[in-house]
């Protein structure tokens, strides 16, 4: 990594040491977030950690046979870190909303915004019986489907070329 105070943008930078398996995890990433920018998944739950196990961490279902034993945690989750970062506004987040769960613990869901209107970052804890989290999930999400608005909106115009015509024929 370039050590300046250039952006990431313009720096210019080592080569990632990925192995094989990680390479196919940041293209599968990189997939997954595109999908769901465009409108083709609704929802991508992106990382999850648990704050009592170091060695333990949840990532986006992989395919079978991905050779997950390949995968280094701290690569892992910087890449999932930086798909994070790159939707992330600098806007605060909601209020924590507090559920009780059916297993008597406790749930802690708060949304954060990002620079697209249509995705926010849900950041759910989960709690057993002591103060801090068991594990801890950030989801992305969209709050608007944003193939069927389009569709829609595209409908309305062509309505409203239709009403067009008929006026200008008349």
């Amino acid at each position: 990594m370039a050590e300046s105070s250039e952006s990431a943008l313009m720096s210019v930078r080592a080569r990632a040491a990925y192995s094989t398996a990680e390479r196919e995890f940041s293209l599968l990433l990189k997939r997954s977030l595109d999908d769901l920018l465009q409108g083709k998944r609704n929802r991508l739950d992106i990382l999850r950690k648990y704050p009592s196990d170091a060695g333990r961490l949840g990532i986006i279902p992989t395919p079978g046979g991905f050779p997950l034993d390949e995968l280094r945690l701290p690569t892992l989750e910087q890449l999932t870190w930086h798909a994070l970062r790159f939707v992330q506004s600098d806007g605060d987040g909601g209020p924590i909303v507090q559920l009780q769960d059916a297993g008597g613990g406790v749930v802690e869901v708060q949304t954060f915004p990002t620079k697209y209107p249509h995705i926010v970052i849900e950041r759910v804890d989960h709690f057993g019986q002591g103060p801090m989290p068991d594990s801890i999930t950030w989801s992305l999400y969209r709050v608007q489907n944003q193939r069927a608005q389009t569709q829609f909106n595209r409908l309305l115009d062509a309505t409203n070329l239709l009403f067009e015509l008929v006026r200008l024929v008349r």
